[in-house]
């Protein structure tokens, strides 16, 4: 029994630190990082660290290669013909290095890259744990183009002329845009460790595509907000919901749009209100409560309705200012709730 416990322990100390602790390997068509934690505590969480910190490390290594920071910048410029006018867009990639936030972020994100081995180095209360990491920029490369070939498959879909149909274009290249977004950062990293830059290229060509296509769109379907009944309508509210189509892509015309948001103002004592306040406050002896609600309708240029709701807004301060400041963010964050249900509704 003796020798049983002696033998492992008398190994595990004959181990040579391996070479890669104090140099990195070369290979070609990988990028290698390091990452190092203590193992006073856990193991299990100190393996986690070191092999958290290779990732972040390989990253690091990948930004020194744009340029040792310096700001990289590639013009793309791009012609179409609508309506018999020649519309010219262009855009710019700059590329300027990362934060060490968005590296650690990022290294749990991008494809191909792995830790390829871990060791301890036994010393005690000063114990070490190393963890060896590397991204294969073949691999990366193969599930970036995959990812890009998955966007172009959602982009051909939700064509169309009708009112419904732009509506679904437009959610598409909405998300379409956010994910080439995403994939033009994420292969400018695979690209600084050597990956081809044409796929590179291609993801930045689709992106001002996208762009450009929703600027058409945003012209050829607007959104407005004409005042009902001669009821004024507070900037602030009427900037919310302006913000909130914009933010969707889609145009914002106060001269006959093609579809209307149609807003009453009401609060709980009086009903319909002829004014621009719409909520009342309720004072007790600890707060005061701001409500109101806003009866949202939305219109054709015809007239048709096709959609209504009654956003019901609140807000608890020790004074009034504190409450109806809570009260517009409250009507903010559900007026955007209710407009993406309109127009996730409408684009089916």
């Amino acid at each position: 029994m003796f020798h049983f416990f002696v033998v492992p322990v008398l190994l595990i100390m004959a181990v040579p630190k391996p070479s890669w602790i104090m140099t990195l390997p070369e290979f070609p068509g990988r990028v290698y990082g390091i990452g190092i934690a203590p193992a006073a505590n856990t193991k299990a969480l100190a393996i986690r660290q070191a092999h958290d910190g290779a990732k972040a490390d390989v990253l690091t290594r990948l930004r020194a290669n744009i340029k040792s920071e310096t700001q990289i910048r590639t013009d793309y410029r791009e012609d179409r013909t609508v309506a018999g006018k020649v519309q010219t867009a262009t855009a710019t990639r700059s590329t300027s290095g990362l934060s060490n936030v968005s590296i650690h972020s990022q290294a749990m994100d991008i494809p191909g890259l792995k830790v390829e081995t871990t060791y301890l180095d036994e010393d005690g209360a000063n114990s070490t744990i190393y963890a060896l990491a590397y991204l294969d920029v073949a691999i990366a490369s193969q599930e970036v183009q995959a990812r890009y070939d998955s966007i172009l498959g959602s982009l051909s879909s939700g064509l169309g002329n009708d009112l419904r149909a732009k509506i679904h274009r437009a959610q598409i290249l909405k998300h379409a845009l956010g994910d080439l977004v995403k994939l033009d950062d994420l292969f400018g990293l695979i690209r600084a460790g050597g990956a081809d830059p044409t796929l590179g290229d291609a993801i930045l060509r689709s992106r001002l595509s996208v762009e450009q296509e929703r600027l058409e769109l945003r012209n050829s379907l607007t959104f407005g907000m004409p005042a009902d009944g001669g009821v004024p309508i507070d900037a602030e509210v009427r900037g919310a919901v302006r913000t909130a189509f914009l933010k969707e892509g889609f145009g914002w015309s106060d001269q006959n749009p093609d579809l209307s948001v149609i807003m009453r103002l009401k609060n709980a004592k009086n009903g319909v209100q002829t004014g621009s306040k719409w909520w009342d406050h309720t004072r007790s002896a600890d707060f005061i409560l701001a409500q109101g609600s806003i009866s949202l309708t939305l219109t054709d240029i015809n007239g048709q309705e096709f959609e209504s709701t009654l956003v019901v807004a609140k807000g608890v301060g020790a004074n009034e200012f504190q409450a109806d400041t809570l009260l517009m963010q409250d009507y903010k964050a559900k007026l955007t709730k209710t407009l993406a249900a309109w127009l996730a509704d409408l684009g089916k």
